[in-house]
């Protein structure tokens, strides 16, 4: 028996101390009451005039700290994501860990047959969400829309109905237009069983993003309304640039993108209060050589994570990144640029975390890296496990018995613990490499193709495929096409 005794369940990580968090909040606040967040969305501007924000420039919106407190107390502590089937998948509390998911239909894409990047075709997408979709450590989706084999028009809607088809996970879905969104809801709801269910055990979630420095976009802001007023949980990040969009230091990085983040959440509460809603941000620097956006870079790793302190403050899920490299090809750099991130998102306790299997800056996705990374998230789960003290754990008296010198190979205690220990499936622990022992590229990239090969999502019920299929066939119709391009 222990009195006041203290376990720890995870490691424990912190950045910022409760008084630089509070110092943060306040800077927040003073952007948006004195300095003002421009809105470019007709709806926020009048839901913000009637409850009380200056709206005399569109382009200053001064809003009240109280409006920002008035937010913090309706939006939800927790949201809940479901699969396919309305089974419970994924909880966000800030208290059950990180969730990694996968990121599919960017432009390019690595081709594990061939090893070479190219352009993502439908087939493609397909391909790659069986392989996320039998990945146990990869929990979820995000659809983009940048694919270029089919019209611009489609994009998003054919990504996300591969989804659809091809697994059980969650899925999220960028925004390229409102008319596209309520099509994609209406998909859902097929699904579902109807809007209602849909609303009651929602598998989709919406995305918003708005423009670093402090502008609520048109598009990004009407389509969190619109997920707003349908319950369908949605992620709202900014993207602030170091040097560029914002000030070159890191806490003048963290107060702009949470006020950027605070300000999107105000609207929507006052559109839907208890909107369910996910904050976060990708915070890089200007890279001075390039210009690029670094996504490997370890400042956004450690920006994120510090980000993660201030909506645990909130007592909001976060919205993280980890698995995105800078690199083309699967080589050191991108080992060593993903399992930081995945290991600082662990750590930090990033509620959901995207962009698994992303490369070359944002341009490409790569089934193998995903194939690798749900590896690394697998060998990092082992450090977030916690160490448990108890008789059991600790078993002094075997020590005991067994003494100096001893071995406990043949103990019953070995026998019931050892198989807790992490065994790799992709890394290789052969002592003596030789004939027949096959490196950890030559693995990974059989894992892989194996998958795509031969991985069987759990399928919907027949009616409703081909109620899918139908809408499918009109979007073609639309497109002008009759099927998809073929893949090369």
């Amino acid at each position: 028996m222990h009195a006041n005794y203290i376990h720890y369940g995870s490691p424990q990580f912190r950045l910022l101390s409760d008084t630089q968090i509070e110092e943060l909040h306040f800077a927040s606040l003073q952007i948006m009451e004195r300095i003002g967040v421009a809105f470019e969305c007709q709806e926020a501007l009048g839901l913000l005039g009637e409850a009380g924000a200056d709206v005399s420039s569109p382009n200053r919106v001064k809003i009240p700290s109280y409006l920002v407190e008035q937010a913090l107390k309706t939006a939800p502590k927790m949201v809940t994501l479901y699969t396919r089937e309305g089974e419970p998948a994924i909880v966000l509390n800030g208290m059950t860990g990180s969730h990694f998911g996968g990121i599919v239909g960017l432009r390019g894409y690595l081709d594990p047959y061939t090893r070479q990047p190219r352009e993502t075709y439908v087939e493609d997408i397909a391909d790659f969400t069986r392989v996320i979709d039998a990945s146990p450590n990869i929990e979820w989706h995000y659809a983009s829309s940048t694919h270029p084999t089919v019209p611009a028009a489609i994009a998003e809607k054919v990504t996300l109905l591969q989804v659809i088809l091809n697994s059980s996970k969650p899925v999220a879905c960028t925004i390229q237009s409102i008319s596209g969104l309520r099509e994609m809801m209406e998909i859902c709801s097929v699904v579902a069983g109807g809007e209602k269910e849909l609303r009651a055990k929602p598998f989709l979630m919406g995305s918003s993003e708005p423009v670093t420095p402090l502008v609520q976009g048109k598009d990004a802001m009407e389509g969190s309304l619109l997920c707003a007023e349908k319950g369908i949980p949605f992620f709202v990040y900014t993207m602030p640039m170091a040097g560029a969009t914002t000030p070159a230091t890191f806490p003048a990085v963290l107060a702009i993108a949470n006020a950027e983040a605070l300000s999107h959440l105000v609207v929507t509460q006052l559109k839907k209060p208890g909107a369910p809603i996910i904050v976060g941000t990708m915070p890089s620097f200007m890279d001075m050589r390039t210009t690029i956006f670094p996504f490997g870079a370890p400042e956004l790793s450690f920006l994120s994570a510090a980000f993660k302190e201030l909506s645990h403050y909130y007592r909001l899920p976060m919205f993280g990144t980890a698995g995105c490299t800078d690199s083309s090809v699967i080589d050191a750099q991108t080992g060593a640029e993903v399992t930081y991130q995945i290991l600082m998102s662990a750590l930090s306790g990033a509620d959901l975390v995207h962009d698994i299997g992303m490369m070359a800056v944002c341009r490409v996705t790569s089934p193998e890296l995903a194939v690798f990374e749900n590896e690394i998230i697998d060998m990092v789960k082992v450090s977030m496990g916690g160490i448990e003290i108890n008789d059991e754990t600790l078993p002094l008296d075997l020590i005991e018995r067994v003494g100096p010198r001893g071995t406990y190979i043949s103990e019953k205690h070995t026998l019931k613990h050892f198989r807790k220990a992490w065994v790799p499936k992709v890394f290789d622990r052969s002592m003596i490499k030789g004939e027949g022992i096959k490196t950890c590229e030559e693995l990974l990239n059989e894992m892989t193709i194996k998958i795509i090969e031969t991985h069987q999502p759990k399928p919907l019920p027949e009616e409703v495929t081909k109620e899918l299929k139908k809408v499918e066939k009109n979007w073609l119709k639309q497109a002008g096409l009759k099927e998809y391009p073929p893949r090369e």
